[in-house]
């Protein structure tokens, strides 16, 4: 006896290896097995197109979409929309009510349970084989009918989940930058992005698993996440102008919708909004991480991370500018979002580099413990983009948790250390640190 996996596995494989009649057999079990296995479906479709039967299979991927928004699946919806838009350029109608359920201010929106997906480990009763396809001419139809019977399929939700990031648009930039995105398809194995390469798009992950790696100086690749469906990956390289730090390779059959800079262009009017949805994503997400991984911030439970997190407000640096001065009182809390800063002290006539901080890098803390001046400067390296939270919520928040403010005390006594012995080796040439744990600011 086999697994609904299993199944799932043998029906992949028979499609890839352009077996159709028996891809399209197992699919269509898949489907009557577990109605709501919305990806056994889209392989239904799939594989009706794979076999030049084009107009069913447009009628498929158009139920299906309609399907999958409501069922609150945004992204499988917009990979069969985006199939459709090859078959059946004129899509305003489809692209309007998709539009008008996941765009910003729209009723639907909210927190929701979705409708489930397949059991994977459910057990394939004996009594069902796969020797023996049905004649063609009879699989070809009834499969058709299979993947569009909705009939044992569960009320839709009142909620719809957002779609990160794009949620954020109003309807009718919504439905151009959705327009404008590109649908791509990797089989397991096949890189997505490569680590050093320039940064022109970013994803979103509608379907499927991939793995992310990054590889050292001496070629040693380091396993770094696994991502899976509604995962964005790639935005921070083309905020920031930075090289992929990364790779990100298909781990098994996936679907992505790739935004790049020529769909910024296409969609022109809509870039300033666009830019400002990708800021706020990016922006969220980075401090987000920056929360649950920081121990300055470990002490504070969820909704106290969020609350902090709405605090924050961006600022665009360019090239040269003094973020942080020697000497001056502390202003706040500084994240960098994107570009590089310097961190250098005067030793005399002489200016030492202490380090280069990158995208995530926090700096300004130590200067805010009691009424502390800064002891470096800090300027940017590049443009960019900071995080900034005033003096006066950080010392609420200090104030607030007894862990926080022993942690910056102790980093501070730790950092006014490490800072003096850098300043002592630069009468020996050490000039240069990367390691920011060696700043006092």
């Amino acid at each position: 006896m086999q697994t609904v996996l299993e199944l799932r596995e043998h029906a992949d494989a028979k499609l890839f290896a352009g077996e159709y009649p028996a891809a399209l057999h197992a699919y269509a079990v898949l489907v009557q097995l577990q109605p709501n296995d919305l990806d056994a479906r889209l392989r239904l479709a799939d594989t009706l197109l794979a076999m030049g039967e084009v107009q069913a299979a447009a009628f498929v991927y158009t139920q299906l979409a309609r399907h999958a928004a409501n069922a609150g699946y945004p992204l499988r919806a917009l990979v069969m929309l985006k199939i459709l838009e090859a078959l059946e350029p004129e899509l305003g109608k489809l692209l309007a009510s998709f539009a008008k359920l996941y765009a910003k201010g729209s009723e639907r929106l909210g927190r929701a349970t979705r409708l489930s997906l397949a059991d994977a480990g459910l057990q394939v009763p004996d009594s069902i084989s796969l020797d023996s396809p049905p004649p063609l001419e009879e699989l070809l139809p009834a499969a058709a009918k299979i993947a569009v019977d909705l009939d044992r399929i569960a009320a839709y939700p009142d909620k719809l989940p957002p779609i990160p990031l794009f949620s954020e648009l109003p309807a009718d930039a919504f439905a151009k930058v959705l327009a404008s995105l590109k649908l791509v398809r990797k089989r397991p194995g096949e890189v997505i992005l490569k680590q050093g390469e320039e940064g022109t798009s970013f994803y979103v992950l509608a379907r499927g698993e991939v793995s992310v790696v990054r590889e050292d100086e001496e070629g040693t690749e380091h396993a770094l996440a696994t991502l899976r469906d509604g995962s964005i990956f790639g935005e921070m390289a083309l905020v920031s102008a930075q090289p992929r730090s990364a790779t990100v390779r298909a781990e098994d059959d996936c679907d992505l919708l790739e935004f790049d800079k020529a769909a910024l262009q296409a969609a022109a009017s809509e870039v300033g909004t666009i830019a400002q949805a990708l800021d706020k994503f990016t922006r969220e997400r980075l401090l987000s991480n920056l929360m649950a991984t920081s121990p300055l911030f470990r002490p504070l439970d969820r909704k106290q991370r969020f609350d902090l997190m709405r605090r924050f407000t961006a600022h665009d640096v360019a090239k040269g500018t003094h973020i942080i001065r020697e000497g001056e009182k502390g202003q706040g809390l500084f994240v960098l979002l994107a570009g590089e800063v310097d961190v250098w002290k005067r030793d005399g006539d002489e200016k030492v580099l202490l380090a280069t901080l990158r995208p995530g890098d926090v700096f300004g803390e130590i200067a805010l413990i009691d009424d502390q001046t800064t002891t470096a400067t800090v300027t940017a390296g590049v443009n960019g983009t900071v995080l900034f939270l005033a003096r006066e919520l950080f010392q609420k928040l200090v104030e607030a948790v007894d862990e926080i403010r022993e942690y910056i005390e102790n980093l501070g006594d730790e950092r006014l250390m490490d800072t003096r012995l850098v300043m002592d080796a630069s009468d020996d040439e050490v000039d240069a640190l990367d390691d920011d744990d060696l700043i006092l600011i």
